[in-house]
């Protein structure tokens, strides 16, 4: 009895500490501490798109081009004031019901692509990768609701769903320096994310959303 009861134990934490090894996922996900807020209004007549930090500071701007409307040939911004160093992608077939790829136009090896696949009536998938530091391409899932551009954001490992590391949502908010004395609450898209999370993709994808949703709808 004492032998069984010991081979019980023994497979009990097999199955245990398989379970652990095989799930991408960890066991205490990191909080979405991490918050970027855009206006819902795509207002570019001050020639970009203001990304803020909550406490109203402007952290990013993001700026869209299309150069060729017919085949679609645009070309995307994303500026850091603080830094003066902007990122830009380049996005080939950039139409409505059509799969379009933003890829990081620079000198060196590609750091960072976009791809949008509309899914015919479905809703569209969204992915985006880039190289770490090591060289080694990371990849991540944007699982976008059916009904509105509000997600989540998840790493992928071995093609399947890791961590999540970040959401996007709409949402109303009331800070003092969004708000005037004549409007109480303003409609904002919304990215909260992991401090460990590739801050300036995400933030990228933000603008990416929130464009094509504006020109095509959901």
């Amino acid at each position: 009895m004492q032998f069984l009861s010991t081979f019980i134990s023994l497979m009990a934490y097999i199955s245990f500490a398989t379970h652990i090894v095989a799930s991408p996922h960890k066991v205490d996900p990191a909080p979405l501490s991490k918050v970027f807020i855009m206006k819902q209004t795509m207002d570019y007549s001050q020639g970009s798109l203001p990304i803020y930090a909550p406490d109203g500071t402007v952290v990013y701007r993001f700026v869209r081009n299309i150069l060729d409307p017919i085949t679609g040939f645009t070309t995307i911004l994303l500026d850091h004031p603080a830094t003066h160093v902007s990122i830009v992608l380049q996005g080939v077939n950039n139409l409505c019901a059509h799969k379009t790829t933003y890829t990081q136009l620079d000198s060196g090896p590609q750091k960072m692509q976009f791809e949008i696949d509309p899914n015919g009536l479905l809703k569209d998938q969204w992915s985006f990768s880039y190289l770490d530091t090591t060289g080694t391409q990371q990849n991540f899932k944007f699982d976008r609701n059916y009904a509105s551009k509000e997600g989540e954001i998840h790493h992928l490992v071995k093609n399947q769903d890791g961590d999540l590391v970040a959401e996007l949502r709409n949402q109303k908010r009331t800070d003092s320096w969004l708000t005037t004395p004549s409007v109480h609450e303003v409609d904002t898209y919304t990215l909260s994310c992991t401090e460990d999370s590739p801050q300036v993709e995400l933030v990228m994808l933000m603008g990416l959303v929130m464009s094509r949703v504006h020109d095509c709808g959901l």
